[in-house]
């Protein structure tokens, strides 16, 4: 009976357990938390020191990268140039050369300039009239419309990508007494020989093969298409016309030594090559004491490259005198001179040879090697570069 009392008890408080659970003490909606913990000043250094180590060491391969691909690029800017030459002996019968313009040696097409058909310049064409003259004056000339306007546009292909320096000059005319006009510049130039004794004047026929009125064909390229420069590389010039002496090697590399142009004979071509007293000594090591203790010497000169459209020899020509990315300043004469190859490409600079392969040329080439590359018919024996 008491079993029973109790079920019935049961049955008849069915909700006994659930109101006894609604005095049960709830758990807190909201949990207690912890203090919060924030970084400490080493655990922060730390944090900063390993980033930067992790900066140190990927910047460099970043920045390698990025040199490479303008490397790959500059090769290919060359590749076009000397595709552009082909075409143009094709055609021609002969490779684009300096010449003259009436009497005078100044103010004539660049190679370039002639190759621009072979560019692709549409717009260019447009912009150059070769029955009409470039500049007008002397020293340098006065750009004639509408060629100042092609002088100040920049051709992209004609540019190093490595280049860190503006790439627009601003020349005074005219000996300083004409306007200042806008040159676009180039980085590349075409091999006007070995530049040893007075070969630095390309009035007369060279070892290379562009000067004055050269007219040379491939079937002049004695040495072979293969064992010949046709272009190479150089930095840009200080944008002064009259800079201060330079005193870094930087600068010195963009610089050059300013000589009087006293050439022995003025005719053209000359029965005489060179300058009075100015024979370029074998050793390259020699030239800077040698040139600094000539009186032709008068001080410096910049705006190496200045520009793509002129065929003046310190805008758009160079020289093997000098080793590939060598300290030692170039020489210029009235536009003539020893100008070296050089890029902002570590270890070396980038040559065209005349069968249009591009190779980069290390900085420690044997001389006698660059100098043999750049004649067209010194019959010497090359060895890999």
């Amino acid at each position: 009976m008491a079993l029973c009392a109790d079920i019935s008890a049961t049955a008849q408080s069915p909700h006994t357990s659930t109101q006894n659970q609604n005095y049960l003490p709830m758990k807190s909606l909201h949990p207690k938390r912890s203090p919060r913990r924030a970084f400490t000043l080493v655990e922060l250094l730390v944090v900063i020191a390993i980033i930067g180590i992790l900066v140190g060491l990927l910047l460099p391969a970043v920045q390698s990268a990025r040199e490479a691909a303008r490397r790959m690029q500059c090769s290919n800017n060359l590749k076009q140039v000397t595709l552009a030459m082909h075409n143009y002996e094709s055609s021609h019968r002969k490779l684009p050369s300096n010449y003259t313009t009436g009497a005078g040696t100044s103010g004539n097409f660049s190679v370039f300039s002639q190759m621009a058909p072979f560019f692709e310049q549409g717009n260019m064409l447009s912009m150059i009239h070769f029955d009409q003259p470039l500049t007008v004056g002397c020293c340098p000339g006065q750009l004639v419309a509408p060629h100042d306007v092609a002088a100040a546009t920049p051709i992209p292909m004609l540019t190093c990508p490595s280049e860190d320096s503006d790439r627009t000059f601003y020349v005074t005319s005219l000996g300083g007494a004409g306007p200042t006009q806008a040159y676009s510049a180039t980085n590349y130039a075409m091999n006007n020989g070995s530049g040893v004794g007075t070969q630095y004047d390309t009035r007369v026929a060279t070892n290379g093969i562009n000067w004055i009125n050269a007219h040379v064909g491939f079937e002049a390229v004695t040495d072979g298409l293969s064992n010949t420069a046709a272009f190479s590389e150089h930095l840009l010039g200080v944008h002064e016309q009259s800079p201060s002496e330079p005193t870094i090697d930087a600068m010195r590399r963009r610089t050059m030594f300013d000589v009087t142009c006293a050439f022995i004979s003025r005719t053209m071509p000359p029965s005489t090559p060179g300058m009075a007293g100015y024979v370029l000594p074998e050793d390259p090591n020699q030239m800077e004491a040698y040139t600094r203790a000539s009186s032709l010497h008068r001080g410096w000169t910049g705006q190496r490259g200045a520009g793509w459209i002129s065929g003046r020899e310190y805008w758009t020509g160079y020289t093997h005198y000098h080793p590939p990315q060598s300290g030692i300043p170039d020489m210029q004469s009235c536009g003539w001179g020893v100008f070296g190859a050089r890029s902002n490409h570590p270890g070396g600079v980038h040559v065209a040879r005349c069968d249009g392969s591009i190779g980069f040329v290390n900085e420690s080439v044997d001389l006698k090697i660059w100098r043999a590359l750049s004649t067209r018919n010194g019959h010497e024996v090359m060895e890999e570069l």
